[in-house]
C-alpha cells in the first residue's frame, strides 16, 4: 500500500485532529465506487476525493468536521455560516424552501430551509465563493400532461 507524506509546510500548522485524519485516509487504497458522507451537510461525495487532498484539514473539511480543527490561524482563513431566507416585506423566516448551495470548488448540497429559514452551514476558505439557488415550489404536474409531449 502506498504511503504519502503530508506537505511539510502545512504539517507544522496542523493540529492533532488534522494529522490523524490525514494519517487514516491517505493510507486507504483506491475505491472508485465508494462514497463518503459530509456529516455537516449530508452531502455524499466520491471517497477517492479524500485521497486527492494533500493535508488533513482539507480531508476534515470534506468530511464535515473541520469546525473541530484547532490549527493555528485556521479560523482567520475560513468561514462557517448559514444563509437565512426571509420574506422581504415582513422579515418572516421562509421555512421548508428548497435550495442548492454550490461552492467554487464544485461541492454542492440540496436541502430545504429549517423553521428559522436557515440553510445548512456552509464552510470554506475566505477566498472561496458560494452560490445559493432558491427553487420555487410548483403545483403538482397533471398526470394527463404526458399525452401532449
Amino acid at each position: 500500500m502506498e504511503q504519502r507524506k503530508q506537505n511539510e509546510t502545512v504539517d507544522k500548522e496542523e493540529c492533532d485532529l488534522c494529522r490523524i485524519t490525514y494519517s487514516i485516509y491517505s493510507k486507504f487504497p483506491p475505491m472508485p465506487s465508494a462514497k463518503a458522507l459530509n456529516a455537516e451537510t449530508g452531502e455524499w461525495f466520491p471517497f477517492d476525493r479524500l485521497r486527492s487532498y494533500s493535508n488533513g484539514y482539507r480531508m476534515a473539511e470534506a468530511l464535515g468536521y473541520a469546525w473541530a480543527c484547532d490549527c493555528r490561524g485556521r479560523s482567520e482563513k475560513s468561514f462557517d455560516q448559514h444563509f437565512r431566507l426571509t420574506d422581504q416585506s415582513t422579515g418572516t423566516p421562509l421555512q421548508d424552501i428548497p435550495y442548492r448551495i454550490i461552492s467554487e470548488n464544485g461541492r454542492s448540497v440540496e436541502h430545504r430551509t429549517d423553521a428559522q429559514g436557515r440553510t445548512v452551514k456552509v464552510s470554506g476558505g475566505q477566498d472561496e465563493g458560494v452560490t445559493l439557488h432558491v427553487f420555487e415550489e410548483h403545483a403538482p404536474i397533471d398526470p394527463e400532461w404526458d399525452k401532449y409531449l
